[in-house]
């Protein structure tokens, strides 16, 4: 299994428009993408940040998949204004 990350920054005003374009338009997405084994997506209002983690079940459905997630990046930071601070990709190594 591998995931990918992403890490946000921005105004409480930012950080509200990305948890309901998350709900409204990425999480439909991604879940519909071959290969997803499930995806969180995390906000901490008072830190400034949230966070994204998608997993998937092999290395190959991961890099398919790593145009949509480009897109899907560019397409959050304009509608929402928050800031992609950090990008990830890790094998995942084990899960309970």
């Amino acid at each position: 299994m591998y995931a990918r990350t992403s890490t946000w920054s921005g105004a409480p005003e930012a950080l509200e428009k990305w948890a309901t374009h998350v709900s409204g338009q990425v999480a439909p997405m991604v879940a519909g993408l071959a290969g997803n084994a499930g995806a969180f997506f995390l906000i901490d209002r008072d830190g400034g940040e949230a966070f994204t983690l998608t997993l998937w079940d092999s290395e190959v459905a991961a890099l398919a998949s790593d145009q949509a997630a480009e897109k899907s990046r560019e397409s959050t930071v304009e509608a929402t204004g928050v800031e992609l601070v950090q990008r990830g990709r890790f094998r995942v190594v084990d899960r309970i």
